[in-house]
C-alpha cells in the first residue's frame, strides 16, 4: 500500500509536469486536478471539471470529455484493475 501511495505521488507530479509542457497548464495553480484513480496501465482523474486519462507514467494525457457538465468520481471496470 505504501508503494502505490508513493507510486501516486510520483506520477502524478509526473504528469503536471508533462501536462505543462504540453497544454500549458499552469503547474503553481492546479487546484483543479482531482480525484486520480490508478489502474494497472492508466490514470483517470478530474481537471476543470473533466475527465482526463494518461498512461501509468503520465505520458499521453487525453481530455475524455468536453461539456457543461461536471464529472466526479472517476473508475476503472474490474477487468481494467
Amino acid at each position: 500500500m505504501k508503494k502505490l501511495s508513493i507510486l501516486l505521488i510520483l506520477v502524478l507530479l509526473l504528469m503536471v509536469i508533462i501536462s505543462n509542457n504540453l497544454f500549458g497548464i499552469n503547474t503553481n495553480d492546479t487546484r483543479m486536478l482531482a480525484q486520480p484513480v490508478i489502474s494497472a496501465n492508466h490514470i483517470a482523474f478530474i481537471y476543470a471539471e473533466d475527465l482526463w486519462i494518461a498512461n501509468i507514467d503520465g505520458s499521453q494525457p487525453r481530455r475524455l470529455t468536453v461539456d457543461e457538465g461536471i464529472e466526479s468520481d472517476p473508475y476503472f471496470h474490474l477487468t481494467e484493475l
